[in-house]
């Protein structure tokens, strides 16, 4: 989706390294806001593999993504969605 904006000075490059200089160049405040509630998630995540019994199921996944560049693909253009949303929430906060 966002390939198609590549054109855009604003959004030139990675959204990842944008991310990261949206992360860096945010209020402290509002950074860490949006770090916590990303590890909140991540909490979240973990705490339900445990409690469904999944870990062995992520273990298979990490070494299927290693394996096939199909699903890399997949697991960069998710990460690159998480990014850009990440910074949504940090930029429409800044308001």
């Amino acid at each position: 989706m966002w390939e198609e904006f590549d054109n855009l000075e604003v959004l030139e490059g990675s959204p990842i390294e944008k991310w990261k200089d949206v992360i860096f160049n945010a209020s402290r405040n509002l950074a860490s806001m949006e770090l916590e509630r990303l590890l909140e998630l991540q909490a979240i995540y973990e705490l339900m593999f445990e409690e469904f019994q999944l870990e062995g199921k992520l273990k298979e996944m990490y070494m299927r993504i290693q394996e096939e560049s199909d699903f890399q693909e997949k697991v960069k253009h998710h990460k690159n969605n998480i990014a850009i949303e990440s910074m949504a929430k940090i930029l429409s906060e800044n308001e």
